[in-house]
């Protein structure tokens, strides 16, 4: 068995020495004066040490000692001792820049607490007085203390379940003197005994916080060995596996988990919607076994061709069911370039409704170009007696008319139930925000925003 001391009778003695400190008496000139507290009995050999080996010195009082009386096993609170506890805990993020914790989670652990063993430790007061009055003062403000008992603290660790115990007055001898007095009783002592139920702790097991990102698992067939399946590698496949297996929505650049179990979301003008219950982001950061720094740590989102978008993220300090997402623009996808008469470019200048808008041709660039989002209102000057496209398509000025540059009925009608469309993306120039189009939700959307089922994202800390 490999050694091991971690001091916890000491510190219980040290606690119960703590407790008859700084109490004072007032001497004959009415000034108060403290009253040392010792550790330890005061043997003939060292009372003459300190007397100079002269029996014309006498040892100063008043003063108090303490010392260790007994130490009993404690069969009345005898308890499992096979029982372990597992407690999870996080620390605080400690910044070694800065020297100092911050509001951030820390590493993560678990501790596996053993059974402690129960005694009793018995403890000897020794009130040590030159006069009468001395030990009257001092006993008086130590015996009111004790109705019955006084509760102590050895150690402030939160997770130390033995750092409780208490002081229990047990016996009171008021004086060591007999009567006729000898010639050697210069000092009266009187004698306190207390008890103290402490528990004495095996070391505790300390465990890293650890959670699986991603399984890899070797499928082979019937006659396949390991070592065929591993070399050939053609019947090795692998498994993403999210924590609790969240999903994920992201709108607005906000992410909010998503319920295994939910009916993900529903679709209301081509905008996903999250149904279930809101879900604290701290269900899934507190399994990790990093610290999650806010605007630092990233979320990826993982696209259909393998790719990630990435985001630096930090939870909402008002709303922690939503992840504030700052998306990196190099892993956003590229735009798709549209062709018209004027030029070839993957951008619109504006979103506009056509419906309330109208813009004023006549100073208008050649070349702008407008997304719609609804129908054109044929009654207002610059759609009047043109045929400009519908909602979802997007015109171009060229100088006398407008063009359709992307028409989206066309788009749906060219889908083939065997080929896939590919996503079209632009981007607004005036807020710079990238969107798509797709023939399944039939609306322009955000590109990198939406849903994300479980096993498409990962946080890297």
């Amino acid at each position: 068995m490999q050694h091991f001391y971690d001091g916890q009778i000491r510190r219980f003695v040290t606690q119960f020495i703590r407790a008859f400190s700084n109490f004072s008496y007032k001497d004959n000139a009415g000034t108060l004066r403290k009253v040392p507290c010792t550790y330890g009995n005061l043997t003939r050999q060292v009372a003459n040490i300190i007397r100079d080996n002269s029996e014309n010195k006498v040892v100063s009082a008043p003063r108090i000692a303490a010392y260790i009386q007994g130490l009993e096993y404690s069969r009345d609170r005898i308890q499992n001792p096979t029982h372990v506890n597992k407690l999870h805990i996080r620390e605080r993020y400690y910044d070694d820049n800065t020297e100092q914790y911050t509001g951030a989670q820390g590493p993560g652990y678990t501790v596996e607490r053993l059974m402690p063993v129960p005694f009793n430790l018995q403890m000897k007061c020794d009130v040590w007085s030159t006069n009468t009055d001395q030990k009257l003062q001092i006993m008086e403000q130590i015996l009111v203390l004790f109705n019955p008992s006084l509760e102590i603290q050895s150690t402030a660790n939160y997770i130390d379940w033995t750092s409780l115990s208490l002081i229990e007055l047990s016996s009171v001898n008021f004086s060591t003197r007999t009567i006729p007095q000898g010639v050697d009783t210069e000092i009266d002592i009187g004698e306190l005994t207390f008890t103290m139920p402490i528990w004495i702790t095996p070391p505790a097991k300390i465990k890293k916080l650890g959670v699986i990102e991603k399984i890899v698992m070797s499928v082979f067939d019937d006659d396949g060995g390991i070592q065929l399946g591993l070399i050939d590698g053609e019947s090795m496949t692998s498994q993403s596996v999210t924590p609790n297996n969240f999903g994920l929505l992201v709108l607005n650049g906000v992410a909010k988990l998503m319920d295994a179990h939910e009916n993900s979301s529903t679709s209301q003008d081509g905008v996903p919607t999250k149904l279930g219950e809101p879900i604290s982001w701290f269900k899934v950061l507190d399994q990790y076994p990093g610290e999650f720094r806010a605007g630092i740590s990233t979320i990826r989102l993982a696209k259909s061709d393998g790719n990630e978008v990435v985001a630096t993220a930090s939870v909402n300090p008002t709303d922690e069911t939503q992840l504030v997402l700052s998306f990196d623009a190099d892993t956003v996808p590229e735009n798709t370039v549209l062709s018209d008469s004027i030029n070839s470019r993957g951008t619109v200048d504006a979103i506009i409704d056509p419906t309330s808008f109208n813009p004023e041709t006549a100073s208008l660039a050649v070349g702008t170009r407008y997304l719609l989002l609804d129908d054109p209102n044929p009654d207002t000057f610059a759609w009047k007696d043109q045929t400009v496209g519908a909602a979802n398509d997007i015109v171009t000025w060229n100088g006398s008319n407008w063009e359709i540059t992307f028409d989206a009925s066309a788009n749906e009608e060219r889908a083939d139930s065997s080929v896939a469309q590919e996503p079209v993306y632009i981007t607004n120039t005036y807020t710079g925000v990238q969107y798509k189009y797709t023939n399944e939700t039939g609306a322009w959307l955000k590109s990198y925003e939406g849903e994300y089922p479980a096993g498409s994202w990962r946080i890297v800390l």
